[in-house]
């Protein structure tokens, strides 16, 4: 069965749905096995194993928010050379980005093994769980190289219109993760090292199925692994849109640094409730980030096309559907906080309530950040991606900075501390939206002067 959406013709809305529902599902799926992996670690190793996990998320969602924006640029190029038929170009953008992703992921997992103590240090960790963040935060670096050709695989697989590969590789992976869990935390009581080995052992699982996938693709769009190579002027391509895609999704997750520090400064009754509170977070977020990544794939392939209006089309309906599903799943966040967060932590009522205080302020308006991650979803699918990274650096991660060190010390509650996304993002907004319109001109300019390739 073709497993293939065709974005360039018939209904925008129902193309649209029929792809962005597997990706929603991989995001739940992803956060049910991060939820149950918070849950084994919550009830079988105590709320100080699942401080010392919770201690290092924001440093983990910067570096997986960095090669998720890189894994961007190999989208938005593979959809190009998929919407214009130009498959020697497709050949040529999945044998660099296979092999640059693996390069850089391990040149980052040497980096991170030197410095993960240090970054957690600056983070003020709190003394009692220092050494064992540090421990698993140090076995997470093992998973980059396998995490980054996961990555490049499925955008590679997505780029084409197949959702659904990814979802089934995330599946296998997701339950292999949570037998393992329960195998290393439960049985063998091996802690925050058992949740990290089984995340890494895991994460490889989800790299070979991918490659595997690709290499049994049918011609012209098989990986063949003798084929692998390095061409500057598709790396310069891939990291044109990728890095600044990379940058500015790393910049949000970097946001979160200073309000983590300012959360470890509250103890570890807040870290263990902040801890707890992100799978309710993360869980709206990540199918937001879905939707959003949808527009970006139709947007890549409808901009390689020619077929302008349509991109136009792609960026209402999924600027509709990513703003509903804020409203609804926010406000179900924001009403069931309490017994949500107690999930997590069954016997800790004082950590429930930090972790209540922080889904109230983030819950309650992520609808506005479906407007603003849909704004820059369309801007990179026409291979915008600079300036829209400068903006949200500054919005995001200077805002909150700002806040972190300027309003909180004045207001220490996690609600009084998380309020400044929703602000953060409202500011983004309001720039992202005088330089769409000029943005979306110059790019269309830039492709109708491109001669088309022969089908």
């Amino acid at each position: 069965m073709n497993r293939q959406i065709d974005m360039l013709h018939g209904s925008v809305m129902g193309s649209l749905l029929r792809f962005a529902l597997p990706l929603v599902l991989t995001s739940w799926l992803q956060m049910l096995f991060s939820s149950a992996d918070s849950i084994v670690v919550g009830r079988f190793a105590g709320s100080e194993a699942l401080a010392a996990v919770g201690a290092t998320f924001a440093f983990v969602m910067l570096l997986i928010g960095f090669f998720g924006g890189l894994a961007a640029g190999v989208t938005v190029c593979a959809a190009n050379d998929v919407g214009a038929g130009d498959t020697e170009s497709f050949q040529e953008t999945m044998h660099v980005s296979v092999l640059l992703s693996f390069l850089i992921g391990i040149f980052v997992l040497l980096l991170g093994e030197a410095l993960s103590r240090t970054v957690l240090q600056l983070m003020n960790a709190p003394a009692d769980i220092i050494d064992s963040s540090t421990t698993y935060l140090r076995l997470c670096f093992l998973c980059i190289p396998a995490q980054m050709v996961y990555n490049t695989g499925a955008s590679l697989m997505r780029a084409r219109g197949d959702s659904r590969n990814p979802l089934i590789f995330l599946a296998i992976s997701g339950v292999s993760n949570l037998i393992l869990n329960v195998v290393f935390v439960a049985l063998f009581h091996w802690h925050v090292v058992g949740v990290a080995a089984a995340t890494v052992i895991t994460q490889y699982l989800s790299a070979f199925l991918a490659l595997r996938a690709l290499m049994r693709e049918q011609e012209p769009w098989r990986l063949h692994l003798n084929r692998l190579c390095l061409r500057k002027a598709k790396i310069l391509r891939i990291l044109k849109i990728g890095l600044p895609a990379g940058l500015q999704t790393a910049m949000l997750a970097a946001s979160d640094i200073p309000l983590q520090t300012c959360v470890n400064s509250l103890g570890s009754l807040a870290v263990s409730g902040n801890a707890a509170a992100l799978n309710v977070d993360g869980l709206i977020f990540m199918t937001l980030e879905s939707l959003a990544q949808a527009c970006t794939v139709f947007t890549g392939q409808c901009v390689g096309a020619r077929a302008f209006d349509r991109a136009k089309t792609v960026f209402r309906d999924s600027l509709l559907v990513t703003v509903a599903c804020g409203v609804l799943l926010g406000g179900l966040g924001a009403l069931l906080r309490y017994r949500i967060v107690a999930i997590f932590l069954p016997n800790a009522p004082e950590a429930v309530a930090f972790g209540a205080d922080r889904t109230l302020a983030v819950a309650t308006f992520v609808f506005i950040y479906a407007v603003m991650g849909t704004l820059n979803a369309s801007l990179r699918g026409y291979g915008v991606s600079l300036a829209p990274a400068i903006i949200n650096i500054f919005a995001l991660f200077g805002f909150r900075l700002l806040w972190s060190y300027l309003y909180f010390p004045k207001h220490p509650t996690l609600f009084h501390l998380y309020i400044s996304y929703p602000i953060a993002w409202a500011i983004a907004i309001v720039m992202l939206l005088f330089l769409y319109r000029p943005s979306i001109r110059r790019a269309r300019a830039g492709f109708e002067a491109q001669p088309r390739p022969a089908r």
